[in-house]
């Protein structure tokens, strides 16, 4: 066990640290599972305002989801994802219980997972991270492992922070502040401590040109007719997703006047350009282009920016509280309420028609506007069936989503003790989360059509379709730049709406003691039973549940609920001591059993052992069964029928005609997906220096039957693997006519969520604690030097399985973020800390390494064999450099007691810029060089 937290006094070690990530409270350092701790000084001293911010300096997390990732339709969420196996298989607790679900309507990154927003840093006094399988402690979703976000419940006096931070590009502009106050009443017998905080972040803009690496706007595409020698994916600058299509329209018909676009004009006009075309030659919507051509295309009235917007706008409302009262020495009761409101707003996609986003637009010969267009010799060009256009909607702007989220959670219960050693608690837990998603500036894909589709009707311009007319159709003209009416923006523009509730309520009690010593010591045991309901509703728009929009909000989903019923027991026995082969050894145990009304019942367990040799050296040994139920959404998403039919592999198979057995959604009978978790460790503590902890431990999870969907099409491919029939999970989901896979055609796939998958990894965790008073040295103050680091050994899943790597592919060690395969690890993973305070100034810096890496696992560059350029796995330059980032924070502190305190970070100090492309990544910063200041007072 390592730990961030530092105290103020320089006796305190990271033994003095209890975590309570398991239902028997042990000192963190002697724990069996490796625990990391991260105190409030850490997050302080980073001038961290979210406590996501915080855990993502443990390299077991891989923060894939949250603000900082950048990428469109960043929803701005915090999820925590240890070991990269997904949000939804960490369990986050707060004080023990557990925090309603985030069910944000069109948004499955979030469904069944906690939002780190909701949970305000102020009154956090220690995070415990427990990096191991913990189902048979706390259940359900804890396959990954375990966050618990203690409450400091003891604080007295009142504590505040104002904090402003932006980057240097002038964005990204942070304004943060808290407040927290804890008092005692009825002569000690009560306590209470209420906290708030309040952040508003501005994010970034639409378009990423204020960054030098954002305005070369590197890419990654695969060029299809491509020069000989030239790999199939090509990694550059100057990648432009608009290389089929324009800002006013681009003509993609085979003939004549293909790659003419369409350009603003004089006094108002539209004529037609030659398009500077890219690489590929308009035959990818991705393409690459010149400097020059760039140029060119822009200076003929051509706009063709990429959106890429680094981070999302949100506003940040949360406030929690505790009142605990001692009703007589062994009785206490208590009250915890929690309020968020967390607001983001962020773009989603430009309008691609015919550019990767769908079918080019259709422009019939007859169209009036085209008529105004083109030359009358152009316009005795055009074929009878009309002009595709290739066309990008940046006259309109980007739909720009709104999430409104809010959260509710109250826990309230008794706790006690009797006897000499016993304790116990019962509680009540209430939560919900209510979810309140707008797009705006999405168009009706059906409206836009029909006003797309003008006609001159007696020397007035209308939309074709009668019915459309009757309907409030006015006709739109899109080429050179929009001309819109406002009667014609009301009609093919609109805001989806959507809305999201879930509820839980826990009960649970819980019962801890020594009922008996054996000659080594007294027996730990701790039982307890909790009983939980959760439900999950979604109320869509009409337009979207027919996804009628271009951005819309999904599907909805009536009230649908499940009940689970636990009970388990946790028992530590010391099985030595002070004997000559060994100080101390103690087995730890756990057992629970649980029942879910919507997939049955199951059993999970774990069993550890503790052997330390001698005074400050401990091995540590844990294996665990460990499982994750499938979530509400996964269960009851509807089933709709999916289009187009897949393609069959297998030679000689007709294709399948009837769609009547191709679906995809949810599934009623899934079952909770299982794992084993080993563990073996060693932690150190030399008794020459007693300042200095240390710990490296193995851990390697296998996830079996793990719940996954993916399209038709994509359980065909993983079915055949080569195109021959494999027999396995996945090919349980299709059937065949006369039940043969050989020959039979398919008449039905599923392509719902199903136990089909299989997930392994394995690697190594570091960790090292060192606290030294520089008085030993003849110099003053303390230096404190905290290092967590993770080495990914292998990164597996059979959802990874082709006819090229029939074996699946490892991920460890892939980085890159826009290469178009699963999302993978780097294999080392390093964050180091320094913090030096001397008198009433301290300085502290933060180094945090990233090993190098390749941008996909699954392709070849130049300088790895198996590199071929006219094969598919080619890539133009696979390496990844090794990334370090320098974090450096100043403080002053002053006044009495040192109640006072100024400070000033800078966070990406050397203003690094990420290995491009770069938008979307999990590991690297997007921001640049950032400075935060504030201020901070405790009295």
């Amino acid at each position: 066990m390592a730990s961030f937290a530092q105290g103020a006094s320089d006796a305190v070690q990271a033994s003095d640290i209890v975590v309570t990530a398991t239902r028997i409270a042990r000192d963190g350092y002697t724990a069996p599972t490796p625990t990391t701790v991260i105190g409030q000084d850490f997050i302080q001293q980073r001038a961290t305002v979210n406590i996501g911010d915080a855990l993502n300096a443990v390299p077991a997390f891989r923060a894939a989801v949250s603000p900082n990732a950048g990428g469109l339709g960043n929803t701005g969420a915090f999820l925590a994802d240890l070991r990269g196996l997904g949000p939804i298989r960490t369990l986050v607790l707060l004080d023990r219980g557990r925090m309603p679900q985030t069910m944000v309507p069109g948004v499955t990154t979030t469904a069944g997972t906690t939002d780190l927003n909701t949970i305000p840093t102020v009154l956090i006094k220690n995070s415990d991270v427990v990096t191991g399988g913990a189902s048979a402690a706390y259940g359900s979703d804890a396959i990954a492992g375990v966050i618990n976000f203690q409450i400091d419940d003891r604080f007295v006096g009142l504590k505040g922070s104002a904090q402003y931070g932006e980057t240097r590009y002038g964005d990204a502009k942070n304004k943060f502040a808290t407040l927290a106050y804890g008092a005692k009443f009825a002569d000690g017998r009560g306590h209470i401590v209420v906290g708030g905080e309040y952040n508003d972040d501005g994010g970034t803009a639409a378009y990423n040109t204020a960054r030098a690496w954002g305005r070369d706007a590197w890419n990654n595409a695969t060029i299809t007719n491509r020069p000989t020698g030239t790999p199939n994916t090509i990694l550059a600058p100057y990648g432009n997703y608009f290389g089929t299509a324009t800002s006013g329209g681009l003509i993609l018909t085979p003939g004549a006047l293909q790659g003419l676009a369409f350009v603003p004009g004089a006094n108002g006009g539209v004529t037609t350009t030659t398009f500077n075309r890219g690489l590929s030659n308009m035959t990818a919507s991705l393409d690459f282009f010149t400097p020059s051509s760039l140029a060119a295309n822009a200076a003929a009235g051509i706009n063709n920016l990429n959106t890429q917007q680094l981070r999302p706008a949100q506003t940040r409302y949360n406030a929690m509280g505790k009142v605990s009262f001692d009703v007589n020495d062994n009785l206490t009761a208590y009250v915890e309420p929690l309020y968020s409101n967390v607001k983001t707003t962020g773009i989603l996609i430009i309008r691609r028609d015919g550019a990767g986003a769908g079918p080019g637009l259709t422009i019939a010969k007859d169209n009036a506007y085209l008529a105004q267009a083109l030359t009358p010799a152009q316009l005795a060009l055009v074929p009878a069936g009309g002009l595709s256009l290739g066309y990008s909607g940046q006259g309109f702007g980007p739909s720009v989503r709104t999430i409104q989220n809010e959260l509710v959670r109250v826990q309230t219960g008794l706790k006690g003790r009797f006897g000499a050693n016993w304790k116990w608690d019962v509680s009540y837990l209430f939560g919900q989360n209510t979810s309140h998603v707008t797009i705006g500036n999405t168009f009706n894909s059906a409206n836009f059509r029909n006003a797309l589709d003008a006609v001159n009707v007696g020397g007035q311009i209308v939309c074709r379709n009668a019915a459309a007319v009757a309907a409030g159709c006015a006709p739109i003209n899109i080429l050179g730049s929009p001309n819109v009416s406002a009667a014609a923006a009301s009609y093919i523009l609109g805001t989806a709406t959507g809305s999201g509730k879930t509820v839980l309520h826990d009960v649970a009690a819980n019962l801890q003691g020594e009922p008996f010593s054996t000659w080594a010591g007294p027996v730990s045991v701790g039982v307890g039973a909790e009983y939980r309901k959760e439900s999950v509703r979604l109320v869509t728009d009409a337009i979207s549940q027919a996804s009628g929009w271009l951005s819309g909000t999904g599907s909805s989903l009536p009230t649908v609920s499940q009940n689970v019923k636990e009970a388990y027991i946790e028992t530590i026995v010391p099985l030595a001591r002070d004997m000559s082969f060994a100080k101390k050894i103690e087995f730890n145990g756990a057992a629970r059993i649980t029942d879910y009304s919507t997939s049955g019942s199951v059993t999970t367990w774990k069993a550890g052992l503790t052997w330390e040799v001698v005074d400050g050296l401990m091995f540590r040994a844990t294996r665990s069964r460990d499982i994750r139920a499938p979530n509400l959404i996964e269960l009851y998403t509807p089933q709709t029928q999916s289009l187009p039919l897949p393609t069959d592999p297998r030679n000689g198979v007709a294709r399948p005609t009837n769609n009547a057995g191709f679906i995809v959604g949810g599934n009623l009978n899934l079952k909770p997906e299982t794992s084993t978790t080993q563990t073996v460790g060693v932690t150190w503590r030399p008794s020459f220096f007693r300042k200095l902890n240390l710990s490296a431990d193995y851990y390697n999870i296998r996830i079996e039957g793990a719940i996954t969907s993916t399209s038709t099409q994509g359980v065909v491919n993983n079915c055949f693997i080569g195109g021959t029939y494999t027999g396995n999970s996945w090919c349980s989901l299709i059937s065949f006519a006369n039940n043969d896979p050989v020959a039979g055609q398919m008449t039905g796939v599923q392509g719902v969520t199903a136990n089909v998958a299989v997930f392994r990894t394995k690697g190594l965790d570091f960790q090292a604690t060192y606290r030294q008073p520089m008085e030993e040295f003849g110099l003053k103050g303390r230096l404190t030097v905290n290092m967590l680091a993770t080495h990914v050994m292998s990164f597996w899943s059979s959802t990874d399985i082709s006819t090229l790597f029939p074996n699946g592919i490892d991920r460890a060690g892939q980085t890159g973020a826009a290469f178009g395969g699963p999302a993978g690890l780097p294999k080392w993973l390093v964050n180091t800390t320094l913090d030096y305070e001397v008198g009433r100034f301290g300085i502290n810096g933060n180094i945090r390494y990233v090993s190098p890496s390749h941008q996909n696992n699954g392709q070849f560059g130049p300088d790895q064999a198996g590199y071929n350029p006219a094969l598919s796995t080619s890539i133009s330059n696979n390496n990844i450099p090794a990334v370090a980032y320098v974090d450096l924070g100043l403080r002053y502190s002053f006044g009495p007691d040192r109640r006072y305190m100024v400070y000033f970070n800078v966070a990406n100090l050397l203003d690094k810029d990420p290995p491009l492309p770069a938008n979307g990544s999990a590991y690297y910063d997007l921001m640049g060089r950032t400075y935060k200041g504030g201020v901070r007072f405790k009295f």
